[in-house]
């Protein structure tokens, strides 16, 4: 669905969510299921260019068990970045 979208390896992107923004340089997977964006965690956010890493985008919503956080899955919006 990147093509769809308009994304090319190599593009700027930026993600963003209610949360906070980021942007990532895009490389493309027919590993991934369509409409899924992927971002390891990374460095610490003070040795990133932004200050900021993928858990930036997440809202630090509470989970229904046992109130722990949810991390794995964020929905997200993808932009290109000029």
């Amino acid at each position: 669905d990147a093509a769809e979208l308009g994304f090319a390896a190599g593009d700027r992107v930026r993600a963003r969510s209610p949360a906070g923004e980021l942007e990532f340089i895009a490389a493309l997977s027919e590993d991934l299921p369509r409409g899924v964006a992927f971002s390891p965690k990374g460095r610490w956010p003070k040795l990133e260019a932004g200050h900021a890493n993928v858990n930036a985008l997440n809202p630090g919503t509470a989970s229904d068990m046992g109130a722990s956080t949810t991390v794995h899955g964020v929905e997200i919006t993808l932009t290109r970045y000029p």
